[in-house]
């Protein structure tokens, strides 16, 4: 199925298409434009000081009015960035107009032709920056411009200057068709990478680490652990990448350290094997990753053990009967929460959640300093079915993130939850997304709870992916 428009080149699933942009704009559109902007207000306002100092007192109105459009641009891709490519296209066009500035009377025909080819490259660089339905239209309206205006100021019609224009046009947009599919499918190969690498750890669901030999640094470069306590000789004191480096170099299969075997001959590898380390006995399995030619180690009887001990019901319940009967205060409801999350962590049960009430349940709980906006764009009712009590988890130390940091004047305002027929997505609009993240990160309970829940990781944008197809037995209980 192809996941792109044949003719524009844009995504046909538009969260993916969303995703892009965003990628897009902040790598290279927002740079690119500001150092054009840049470029333009300083070329303009010299040209203007040029213009107006000659004895022969001139306005040089085209000048001005591109001086006022870029501060306006710059304006309005400062407030709304997801508007970048609309105004280059848009300064693009304008830029045709500076061909009327040059005439024969004021200007050399090597100048002419010196700034009429600089022109068109300035343009280009916008042509491959945007995007091909953007693009495609504009060429046409340049060149189509450039034939017509020529043709009056010069007072005559160029057979060659239209085969010329008509070449140009087709090879130009043969090319930006070429180059902007060829951008759109490497994207959408790293997106089903990193959808591919975050979702590891649910479709295996057995410790196992994603590693690659690096023959530059010479050594096995770790991007990916799960359940990295349970590899023999773990110190929590070492980074993942020193653990696992460790485990591979003190594991032997056979009479040869397991590095070795990765190193120069992992295809005899095949299947389980038998495998010694720190005198024990394991079964790993090794297989390679063929999306990045890395390779998965799993361990398929870790020397751990691996079973949650469950809390008794009857202490749970004595628990919450206890909650219920304290008093409700800021720090009674944070410790209440702390608790109950413990006890919730390692129950995988798979319920169905209806999202508006837990939401609403949790806005009411928490006090922030404004009001809360809950958008759901349209739905009446949202469920999810998922991971229940990891669900909780993670929205409860969201919501204690959030009001932590409310003592350094954090405006918080909104939620928008937004429904697809893969995932559910929720965004929160905050004014200090830096520290958030990083308070996220550090999160203990968002480390361990958001592996099953989401499909990629949470990015500075703040929009959560949860994900719909988790792979579970039916079970068909209400929240």
């Amino acid at each position: 199925m192809d996941l792109m428009n044949k003719l524009t080149l844009q995504f046909k699933a538009a969260d993916i298409e969303l995703k892009y942009q965003k990628q897009s704009i902040q790598k290279s559109l927002k740079p690119l434009h500001f150092g054009l902007l840049l470029m333009s207000l300083l070329l303009n306002t010299i040209q203007i000081i040029k213009v107006t100092t000659r004895e022969s007192f001139e306005i040089p109105f085209i000048n001005i009015t591109f001086v006022a459009l870029t501060i306006i641009s710059f304006y309005i891709v400062y407030k709304k960035d997801f508007l970048t490519q609309k105004i280059m296209t848009i300064e693009n066009a304008y830029i045709l107009l500076l061909q009327l500035n040059f005439t024969a009377s004021n200007i050399d025909g090597q100048e002419y032709y010196l700034y009429g080819s600089s022109f068109s490259l300035i343009q280009a660089v916008t042509y491959f920056a945007t995007d091909f339905y953007l693009s495609c239209p504009s060429v046409i309206f340049h060149l189509i411009f450039r034939l017509v205006a020529t043709t009056l100021y010069a007072g005559r019609f160029d057979l060659v200057g239209l085969g010329l224009t008509i070449t140009t046009a087709v090879f130009l947009i043969s090319v930006l068709y070429i180059c902007n599919r060829a951008q759109r499918q490497q994207f959408l190969m790293n997106y089903k990478e990193d959808t591919i690498n975050y979702q590891l750890q649910t479709l295996i669901n057995k410790p196992f680490t994603k590693i690659i030999y690096n023959e530059k640094k010479l050594q096995i470069d770790v991007h990916q652990v799960n359940q990295e306590q349970q590899f023999l000789g773990y110190n929590q004191n070492l980074c993942y990448g020193c653990n696992i480096r460790n485990f591979v170099r003190n594991c032997k299969v056979g009479d040869r350290a397991l590095e070795k075997w990765i190193i120069h001959d992992y295809t005899n590898l095949s299947g389980n094997c038998l495998a010694i380390a720190k005198r024990t006995k394991i079964k790993i399995r090794l297989c390679q990753f063929n999306t990045d030619n890395s390779l998965i180690l799993i361990l398929e009887n870790p020397k751990l053990d691996n079973k949650k001990k469950q809390v008794p019901q009857i202490v749970t319940n004595q628990l919450v009967e206890q909650f219920s009967n304290s008093k409700k205060n800021f720090f009674n409801l944070q410790f209440k929460f702390g608790v109950m999350s413990i006890l919730m962590l390692g129950q995988y049960k798979i319920k169905t959640i209806n999202i508006v009430k837990l939401l609403n349940k949790l806005l009411n709980t928490y006090i922030f300093s404004g009001k809360v906006n809950l958008n759901l764009n349209g739905n009446k009712i949202v469920k999810l079915k998922t991971y229940a009590q990891f669900f909780k988890i993670f929205l409860i130390q969201v919501f204690n993130i959030i009001q932590d940091m409310e003592y350094s004047l954090n405006t918080f305002n909104e939620i928008s939850v937004n429904n697809f027929d893969n995932y559910l997505t929720f965004q929160i609009r905050l004014s200090n997304k830096y520290q958030f993240l990083q308070l996220y990160q550090k999160n203990f309970f968002i480390k361990y709870t958001e592996q099953h829940l989401l499909v990629t990781p949470l990015t500075l944008d703040l929009v959560f992916y949860f994900n719909k197809l988790i792979p579970f037995d039916e079970t068909n209980s209400q929240l």
